[in-house]
């Protein structure tokens, strides 16, 4: 479903500030894998995302989705392919707009506009049926602004607008880290169901390694613009924090083992 090849992505190249932020990186996900990235600050966990959702173009290599190349395609033109959540709240949806709203330009994502933009009542039965299975009320609530959600209510609006149209890959870019505990593990779960439901092929980048283990088939390590590990589901299935630690000091030294994000 997603295939990159040998990928790289060099900021500010010949300069005193030069950054390689992706070496020769290869990845191939096949439909329905979900897999979670991990590594430290400077992995290059967000470039590789924004890169194959399009922010960044690549310096080298290719990245196709269902066979298709989209290596130089824009960003806006890969939004019928893609869905994603960013790690904050406040972005994937549109604050001065109503959850209605919202949802009528998500179920439209990647399609050609049409004269009719408003919705119908079969419309808005649909997003309250959609909404109630968020479980947190919102399905009362569509004339409601979306500036007024808490950041759990928004971010689980979000993950429900990125996969309405269901995409051919979801990207999900930490998009718990900006949550406190308790509702960050409501929006994880609400990933888990709509992912599995769905069937969706998924790469989720986290910080957080106890995650990383619990959730998806596969697992992928990045330190140094590179991926150090990609641990199959049998394998990843086994292990535990502490055997991780171990891999990654092994793999990269103590630096990355020190760093306290892996850690949380």
């Amino acid at each position: 479903m997603l295939r990159i090849e040998k990928i790289s992505k060099t900021f500010n190249p010949n300069t005193i500030t030069e950054k390689i932020a992706l070496s020769d990186v290869s990845l191939h996900l096949a439909p329905g894998d979900f897999v979670t990235v991990i590594g430290g600050n400077g992995a290059g966990k967000s470039t590789l995302m924004n890169c194959v959702a399009g922010t960044y173009p690549v310096d080298e290599g290719r990245i196709e989705i269902a066979g298709t190349d989209i290596t130089k395609w824009p960003e806006h033109r890969r939004a019928k392919y893609i869905g994603r959540v960013f790690q904050d709240p406040m972005m994937g949806t549109a604050a001065n707009m109503q959850i209605e709203e919202n949802l009528a330009i998500a179920s439209r994502r990647g399609k050609r506009p049409t004269l009719r933009w408003s919705s119908t009542a079969r419309d808005r039965d649909r997003y309250r049926e959609l909404l109630a299975g968020l479980r947190l009320g919102l399905e009362d609530r569509l004339e409601s602004k979306v500036g007024l959600l808490s950041g759990g209510q928004r971010q689980a609006l979000t993950l429900l607008m990125a996969t309405m149209a269901e995409p051919k890959l979801l990207l999900l870019d930490e998009h718990t880290a900006a949550l406190d505990p308790k509702t960050a593990e409501k929006v994880l779960s609400l990933t888990r169901e709509i992912v599995a439901r769905q069937r969706l092929t998924t790469l989720m980048i986290t910080h957080n390694m106890r995650d990383a283990l619990k959730f998806g088939n596969r697992l992928i390590m990045m330190y140094g613009g590179k991926i150090l590990f990609d641990i199959p589901e049998e394998k990843k299935k086994h292990l535990e924090v502490k055997d991780l630690l171990a891999m990654f000091e092994q793999a990269a030294g103590s630096e990355l083992v020190s760093d306290s994000l892996l850690l949380s």
